[in-house]
């Protein structure tokens, strides 16, 4: 039995990479609209350009869904709904989206709209995934760290379609939870604008001393690609494979998905005499890359996953450099593969910047000859600006006559299958001809002919040229497979009739192959009418569950560090020892369950008797072999009298709404609107933690639709990373990681000297703080102003207890101050330090 034939998907960021992808054998293309797509800086598609490129797709009986998955602020959220209705219209197979409060809209208003979970949702564990089928999601986009076996176990415990990226870039951080960029130049990758700082170059300290690292480029993955084990990922079922590529050339676009058309057909054809070839291994190696990996599908790589020297595309290895020619300026190159004019060259240790280190030939020589190609073994010079050692690899970024030639066949339209179709015709005299064309998906177009068969009275016209020209379907997507012609006695037509009665045939059958996806429109804004939009889906006003007034939360991760906060007068403490490894454990194993009990019950037990409530943290990523901690958590909640949880995903959420533990919704669950806020508190959640991405004013339009925290002091974490850092430098190459998380305080420095904390966790993930502490002490009136239910301190870095109490402290003097007198008090963030930020809560994101 053969196994399903997967989905094949793939990018395409304008209109000649849609063409490229269509016609290289695509089964369904993903695109973004102008707005509110991921890849922001990608040309995308206009309106005009989406319905013409959907039109152009379902005629060749391939879909497209549409990216609308960034977050959405409050002003933006009536403009995504329109954008979603009118991709509705216009026949759109499918929206992939990452806005809560916009799936929970369209579920409502736009009920037979096809929604997928982009990747920036996070979802990577099964009760995550129940979650978001209970919300109308479709198919999932899993986050790119889910191995096989994790995969088969979502698949067998929720019956869920899937969809795994197979080939392309690959992110550091889990998608949907990195700030990197949004906190440092202020452009978010959750609203589609990431700058990638991840590229740069970063140093790594401990304990303030320089540590020496193979590259200096620590934060850059490899590309992904899966061709060796494709086997394995059809073999799991998984519903579709989709190929990164947004950003890329249409030739790249028409490449990959070539090849991946032919590796899964050829997989599906014949399992056991699978193979890549070499050439089709070299031609994804010269489209693009940053080294292979085949990232955490069946192992974790490791060390494997990084491309520390060199972030940017590295080609093929072409030659080596011999020498270098002062007096011209040329570098001679004895050639490992053929160049020619146009090619595109990086050479290695070359005297400049990495990424001015790419050069198109425009002159090459043999001796004193100006040439246009050299082969293998030749040896040529070309004029280069800078110095490179002899000895020096050149590759080839860009191969000319490789991208030349997929343009000009993608362009040709000669590459995709033509569509099979069944043409029947009925003729005789004194009657119309009777023609009917139907393809193989049950389109069908009958129709007759105006002009009247006459009986042939000298020559008739032949079956066998009424068949011909019947049978001519030209530059149509189409081909004839079945033909049946019934011709009553002799008679005449003339060809022009024949041609016309076709082509209009044709026409409708085209019309009706892109027609039927089309759907009916619908009103579906009248609700923006309301001022209160976000109350008519709870149907009573959720500002009723809100506290009068403001409380002051404290985010700990020590039993001292709790005490210090109630000491500085916290009204609540969330707790979350055990998630991080500390330095002093070195040489001890981390802490039992039994130890962990003590420490929470008199956790709690502290928290109750200052008459304080106490939330237990649990972690941001659990995968489903992890969850158990979670329900272990959520058993000392019931057992110790605790408050309740505080959760970071979906699957968390979703669990302990499931066991009935009072919970508060953490800011990864990325609450940007005051639909999604609406949404977490419907579905039970006590307070949500609104995305520090907001600036206060769009976070005032958020905070009065229901009970509300935002972070005001802090290191705020700039990503959760599935690759240790730490253990993939220092931990050794083979075998067990030796744990050099604990030998110290570990951090990365920027270009510009920026700090960058690095924390690990005990499920060996790297967790990476901001280089400035957030401090908005001296804007306390504003924010409480804004009606925000809590503020909330996090402590995530600041490990000592003094430091925590007098934070603490001088926030509850500003908060009493302020409900006190209604001013601004004496406290201000010179006192506790300095290098301090306000975040976002001013300038915003793009």
């Amino acid at each position: 039995m053969k196994p399903k034939k997967p989905e094949l998907l793939a990018p395409a960021g304008g209109m000649e990479a849609f063409v490229a992808a269509v016609e290289n054998g695509a089964d369904a293309v993903y695109i973004g609209a102008r707005a509110f797509s991921a890849r922001g800086y990608a040309s995308n598609f206009s309106e005009k350009e989406l319905e013409e490129a959907i039109d152009y797709a379902h005629l060749r009986g391939v879909k497209v869904y549409v990216t609308v998955n960034t977050l959405l602020k409050e002003g933006e959220v009536e403009d995504a709904l329109k954008l979603l209705s009118y991709l509705r219209e216009i026949g759109t197979d499918a929206v992939i989206v990452q806005d809560l409060g916009l799936i929970s809209l369209a579920r409502k208003y736009l009920p037979d709209l096809p929604l997928h979970a982009s990747t920036q949702m996070t979802l990577h564990n099964s009760e995550g995934i129940e979650f978001v089928k209970k919300l109308g999601i479709e198919r999932t986009v899993l986050s790119r760290e889910s191995s096989l076996e994790e995969i088969k176990r979502i698949k067998e415990k929720t019956g869920a379609e899937i969809e795994v990226f197979i080939h392309g870039a690959l992110c550091i951080s889990y998608s949907g939870q990195c700030l990197l960029s949004s906190l440092i130049g202020g452009r978010s990758g959750n609203r589609g604008f990431c700058a990638q700082p991840c590229r740069k170059k970063y140093r790594l300290y401990c304990e303030g001393k320089p540590i020496k690292t193979t590259g200096s480029y620590l934060l850059s993955p490899k590309d992904l690609n899966t061709t060796s084990g494709l086997g394995a990922l059809i073999e799991a079922g998984i519903e579709s494979f989709k190929i990164e590529g947004r950003m890329k050339r249409p030739e790249y676009v028409a490449g990959v998905v070539r090849i991946y058309r032919r590796l899964i057909d050829r997989y599906i054809e014949n399992p056991a005499k699978y193979f890549v070839s070499e050439e089709e291994q070299e031609t994804l190696t010269q489209l693009f890359n940053r080294g292979f990996t085949q990232g955490y599908f069946f192992e974790s790589p490791r060390w494997e996953l990084m491309s520390r020297e060199n972030p940017h595309n590295r080609g093929v290895p072409a030659g080596t450099v011999t020498g270098y020619n002062r007096r011209t300026n040329r570098i001679r190159v004895k050639l490992s593969r053929p160049l020619r004019l146009g090619d595109g060259i990086m050479v290695e240790n070359a005297e400049t910047k990495p990424e001015d280190k790419g050069k198109i030939i425009f002159s090459m020589y043999s001796g004193k000859n100006l040439v246009y190609s050299a082969g293998t073994g030749d040896i040529v010079e070309i004029p280069f600006d800078s110095r490179v050692p002899a000895g020096s690899t050149v590759y080839r970024t860009h191969e000319k006559k490789l991208m030349d030639s997929l343009k000009k066949e993608s362009e040709s339209g000669n590459l995709r299958p033509k569509i099979p179709v069944f043409i029947k015709a009925d003729i005789a005299p004194g009657k119309p001809v009777r023609f009917e064309v139907k393809d193989r998906d049950s389109n069908t177009v009958t129709i007759e002919s105006e002009y009247m068969v006459e009986k042939a009275e000298k020559q008739p016209t032949s079956k066998d040229r009424i068949e011909k020209q019947l049978s001519k379907l030209g530059n149509t997507p189409f081909e004839v497979s079945e033909l049946h012609v019934s011709v009553e006695g002799d008679v005449f037509i003339p060809i022009g009739q024949l041609n016309e009665l076709r082509t209009k045939a044709i026409e409708q059958l085209e019309n009706l192959r892109i027609s039927r996806w089309k759907r009916k429109p619908i009103d579906t804004l009248q609700f923006f009418e309301s001022e209160e939009k976000a109350d008519l889906d709870t149907g009573k006003p959720v500002k009723e569950n809100t506290p009068t007034l403001p409380m002051l939360s404290v985010s700990v991760y020590s039993f001292e560090g709790l005490k210090a906060a109630l000491a500085g007068g916290a009204d609540q403490v969330y707790f979350g020892e055990g998630l991080f490894r500390k330095p002093e454990t070195a040489g001890r194993e981390e802490s039992s369950a039994q130890e962990l009990d003590a420490v929470f019950e008199n956790a709690v037990s502290e928290a109750q008797n200052a008459g304080k409530k106490i939330y237990l943290i649990t972690p941001k990523i659990v995968k489903d072999s992890e969850m158990r901690s979670v329900e272990r958590t959520l058993s000392r909640v019931r057992e110790l009298g605790a408050d309740g949880v505080v959760v970071s995903n979906l699957g968390t959420l979703n669990l302990a709404k499931a066991e009935k533990i009072p919970f508060i919704a953490d800011s990864p669950l990325n609450i940007f609107n005051s639909h999604t806020l609406a949404l977490i508190l419907q579905e039970g959640a006590k307070m949500a933690v609104i995305s520090p991405e907001l600036t206060l004013e769009e976070l005032k339009n958020v905070v009065s639709y229901g009970p509300a925290e935002c972070i005001v002091h802090g290191r705020l974490e700039l990503m959760e990373s599935e690759h240790c850092l730490t253990g993939g430098l220092l931990g050794g190459d083979k075998g067990l990681c030796s744990a050099p998380c604990r030998s110290g305080k570990f951090a990365l420095i920027d270009e510009k000297n920026y700090e960058f904390p690095l924390l690990m966790d005990y499920e060996c993930r790297m967790h990476l703080l901001n280089s400035r502490s957030l401090c908005m002490l001296e804007y306390i009136p504003e924010i409480l102003e804004s009606r925000v239910s809590s503020l909330r301190i996090e402590t995530l870095g600041m490990e000592n207890p003094d430091e925590i109490r007098r934070v603490t402290r001088a926030y509850r003097n500003e908060i009493d101050a302020y409900i006190d007198t209604g001013k601004h008090g004496k406290e201000n963030c010179e006192k506790l330090g300095q290098g301090f930020t306000t975040g976002h809560y001013f300038r915003g994101v793009q």
